[in-house]
């Protein structure tokens, strides 16, 4: 799943963790089922192989020494153990060429009946932004639809048989005007959780901004400042990511947030050419 952020694959992750009963993965690269991991066919492994393309000897530290996205951020898989969700940071839905990059990648290496995976589907999480869903849904056709064919009826929430494999789409949108972020649905979540703490980080945003101040600039950004303000004190001095993340926001704002579910609700309905399915929503998952 191609998303567009890190906080973003954290709220996959935690989602599919309080709805269908996901686990992250902690092996090693190389243990991972092949070919993401080692194997006869591909002894360095895709996620190997791919972060061997970086010229990590070009790159300046400390900012830059990391490779580019797109990152393999996380990897999560059901409890039976039978079913992948690897997550991507690509860094935004404009990055449709980066995007690519890594999904012919993934096509030239899974060639092979010999490898763990037997088969695979690509999903986009995007924001609509204030652009809206139709433009989103619009500029993902013509982004991609060269590549996949067959998503000239792309959707929200919606799975396509494409010329290669399944491919859905998934914005957060919202209101009149179906535009808004992953934050509009998120800090609903972390007020919940704790409210006063939000009230108090709203009122400090409000009274030290000044002109010009990047956090005015968007309520994104605003939202981002007042949710990661808030989360502070479990996570002292760690970004949005780590205040969503486990150790954060606890596993009752994703059992109830109705993106959350509806996430979760598209990715386990994915359109197996073999008919497998996952089950979620059940309330008794033990991931998250």
């Amino acid at each position: 799943m191609f998303c567009e952020g890190k906080h973003d694959v954290v709220f996959v992750e935690r989602s599919l963790g309080a709805h269908a009963g996901c686990n992250r993965n902690k092996l090693p690269i190389r243990q991972l089922p092949s070919p993401f991991g080692t194997s006869d066919s591909v002894p360095l492994g895709l996620i190997a192989t791919w972060l061997k393309g970086f010229a990590v000897e070009d790159i300046a530290l400390p900012e830059e020494g990391r490779p580019k996205r797109p990152v393999f951020g996380s990897i999560v898989e059901t409890p039976e153990k039978d079913l992948m969700f690897v997550l991507v940071s690509v860094g935004g839905k404009d990055k449709t060429d980066q995007a690519l990059q890594l999904m012919k990648h993934v096509d030239a290496t899974m060639v092979s009946d010999d490898f763990d995976i037997k088969e695979h589907a690509v999903a986009f999480l995007f924001d609509a932004d204030e652009e809206g869903l139709a433009a989103t849904v619009a500029a993902f056709q013509k982004g991609y639809g060269a590549y996949f064919g067959g998503i000239g009826d792309a959707a929200h929430g919606k799975w396509n048989q494409t010329t290669k494999v399944p491919v859905g789409l998934f914005v957060f949108h919202g209101g009149p005007r179906n535009t808004g972020t992953i934050e509009h649905d998120l800090a609903p979540m972390v007020q919940a959780a704790w409210p006063d703490r939000y009230a108090a980080s709203e009122r400090f945003v409000s009274d030290h901004s000044k002109r010009g101040d990047k956090v005015l600039k968007s309520d994104d950004r605003r939202l981002k400042a007042v949710m990661t303000a808030a989360g502070q004190f479990d996570n002292p001095g760690r970004p949005l990511s780590t205040v969503l993340a486990r150790k954060g926001l606890p596993r009752a704002q994703y059992a109830f947030s109705p993106a959350s579910i509806a996430l979760a609700d598209f990715l386990t309905a994915t359109p197996w050419p073999s008919g497998s399915a996952v089950t979620s929503g059940s309330g008794a998952a033990t991931g998250g």
